[in-house]
């Protein structure tokens, strides 16, 4: 399958989700400007079908902001290096998202019913469970490809190696070592089939 039907395909499973949890996000008390899942949720992953979707968005933004946004990218991925929370850096000033219509699952499946603040987002169990059942149909569709932290990701796939691995789909779970060691990424097709939470 190409890139482009992929593409269709994972917009359409994003629409899934957002019809399977309607009933749940109509109690969200999320916002625009509320920014903690953007701030202080541990790890924002994406496939690698994803992060050509936000790298082509991020080309279509003005040249300056581009250079801002992979500075912060750089600044992004230290600090998770050091095991910390790292502000995305797709988060504008007043804290809305530049990327929103283009945001990956991670994103999209989160909101919570009660304010977060430290105690992080509270969901309903079966929209935490259908959004399980939605990655796994997402990585299994993106499956010459990896999954691992948005900022780990997009600088995968500046690297042409890489690139030129997964758009031929010759990538394995052999060769991920080689382009991402040490940033807890994996393959979306692993040595054995991945099964549902």
């Amino acid at each position: 399958m190409n890139i482009e039907a992929k593409k269709s395909r994972l917009f359409a499973l994003y629409d899934k989700y957002a019809e399977l949890a309607r009933p749940f996000f109509a109690s969200a008390v999320c916002e625009k400007g509320c920014a903690d899942c953007c701030t202080s949720v541990g790890r924002v992953d994406i496939v690698t079908l994803e992060g050509m979707i936000i790298l082509k968005q991020l080309k279509s933004l003005d040249a300056a902001v581009q250079k801002e946004v992979q500075k912060r990218l750089k600044q992004n991925r230290k600090t998770k290096r050091e095991s910390k929370f790292a502000r995305c850096a797709f988060l504008l000033a007043d804290n809305s998202c530049m990327i929103y219509p283009v945001r990956p699952f991670s994103c999209r499946r989160l909101y919570s019913i009660q304010r977060c603040g430290t105690t992080g987002p509270t969901v309903h169990r079966q929209a935490w469970e259908a959004a399980e059942q939605v990655q796994l149909a997402i990585r299994q569709l993106d499956s010459s490809g990896c999954m691992g932290h948005m900022s780990y990701i997009l600088q995968l796939l500046s690297d042409a190696r890489f690139l030129k691995f997964y758009v031929t789909d010759q990538l394995s779970p052999q060769n991920i070592p080689n382009f991402a060691a040490n940033l807890g990424i994996s393959a979306n097709r692993p040595a054995r089939p991945l099964t549902p939470p």
